[in-house]
Formats: structure tokens, C-alpha cells, sequence
């Protein structure tokens, strides 16, 4: 690599730091996901770059990020290729981890930014929207041992996404995108919104995995007679 060739790529790196920078100071998710794709240094993004580029604040943005593709419908495998990072992040988001972290395969694992950013195109104008209802409001179920306890119910809506059934995916990614909104803007009632929403994942996903339970206990029960 030439000293011209260093130079772009530093500048890159500095524009991409400082666009990033501002957009978290004001809390916005929908322009920090921006400022993310815009200064994509390639027609690829990595995890590991997402990461990076939110440091110590990543957890709410990340969720937010990887939550996205299933709060719309997707082509089917989609579901655990994000769901995963989630149940991760919100697993160290429970046990009070300061930073993301994931396995350097996972971290090295690219996307299109061309397909994240229809996603984003998508879900921005609905994004704004719930910012707008958000500001400080019951603040004081926020903290560390309120964020363990939303990370912990992030998990078991996780774990939901990634379940390979039809629609199980959108509602408990939907409550995690408004969870973690929540946590950022420190809106307690917001908060309980997503944890509403992230309620009736849950029960649909049940409710799915109990009546197919059930079926193959009939279809087996009539199989051997009884």
C-alpha cells in the first residue's frame, strides 16, 4: 500500500470516527446507523468494524443493528445469522460486560453495506418516529442492575428470533430494537412498550413450539397404536 493509498484510508477512518462521534452524542440511533453505512470503508462492513466504531456504548446500537433484518420480512437463515450476535451481546449485556465482544469468527463475518442499507432505509423512518415519543422518564429503573435485568429478558427474546419457524423472529426483534432505544434514552415507559411488544414474541413463539410439540405426540401416539 502506497503512502497515497494510507493517507485515503486514514482520512476515511478520521471522517468515519467523527460523523460517528456526533451522531452519539445526541443518542440517535437512526443517524449513528447512518453515519456507520455512509463512511463503510468498502462495498463490505464487517461486525467486527460495527463494533469498533461504537466502542464502549455499543451494546443498545449493535442490538438495534442486528435486530433490523428481522423486523422485516427476510429470506429464510436470516434469522440466526443476526440472531446470534443478539443472544450474545445481550448475554454480555446481562452480565454487565463494559464492551462487546464476540469470537473473532464471528467479529470477521462481512455484510453488503448495499443490503444493510435498504434495511436501514426501511426501518429509519420508523425509528425516528419512536425517537420522537423518547425522552427521560423513569430513569430510575436504568443503571447497572437495570440493565442486567433488561439483558437477561434480551436473551429469551433472542433465543426466540433464532428459533427456525415462520414469524417468530419479527415480534421479539421489534421489542429489542424498542428495548434497546429505551436504555439509550433512559424512557422508562418506552421501555415498557418494548418489553410488551418482546412479551407477545414470546408468547407466539410458545404458542408455535407447543402445538407442533403436540401434533408429533398425536402423530405418535397414532403411529404406535395407542
Amino acid at each position: 500500500m502506497d503512502v497515497t493509498e494510507t493517507e485515503r484510508h486514514e482520512r476515511l477512518a478520521t471522517q468515519r470516527a467523527r460523523l460517528i462521534n456526533e451522531a452519539m452524542q445526541h443518542k440517535r440511533v437512526s443517524a449513528v446507523l447512518r453515519a456507520v453505512l455512509d463512511t463503510a470503508p468498502g462495498d463490505t462492513i464487517s461486525i467486527r468494524d460495527i463494533v469498533e466504531a461504537f466502542g464502549e456504548r455499543a451494546f443498545g446500537f449493535v442490538i438495534i443493528l442486528f435486530s433490523l433484518p428481522n423486523c422485516i420480512p427476510a429470506p429464510p437463515g436470516m434469522n440466526s445469522i443476526f440472531g446470534l450476535p443478539v443472544v450474545l451481546f445481550a448475554m454480555q449485556l446481562a452480565l454487565g460486560f463494559k464492551r462487546p465482544w464476540l469470537p473473532r469468527r464471528i467479529m470477521d463475518k462481512t455484510f453488503k453495506v448495499s443490503t444493510l442499507r435498504k434495511i436501514v432505509d426501511v426501518a429509519e423512518p420508523r425509528l425516528r418516529r419512536v425517537e420522537g415519543l423518547c425522552r427521560p422518564r423513569l430513569v430510575n429503573l436504568f443503571g447497572p442492575r437495570g440493565d442486567r435485568l433488561i439483558g437477561v429478558f434480551a436473551v429469551l427474546l433472542g433465543l426466540c428470533v433464532i428459533v427456525p419457524l415462520p414469524g417468530t423472529n419479527m415480534l421479539p426483534s421489534i421489542g429489542l430494537v424498542v428495548l434497546s432505544i429505551a436504555i439509550m434514552q433512559e424512557d422508562g415507559v418506552i421501555l415498557g412498550l418494548g418489553a410488551l411488544i418482546g412479551l407477545a414474541g414470546v408468547a407466539y413463539t410458545v404458542g408455535i413450539v407447543w402445538a407442533i410439540v403436540k401434533f408429533a405426540l398425536l402423530a405418535a401416539t397414532s403411529a404406535i397404536g395407542l
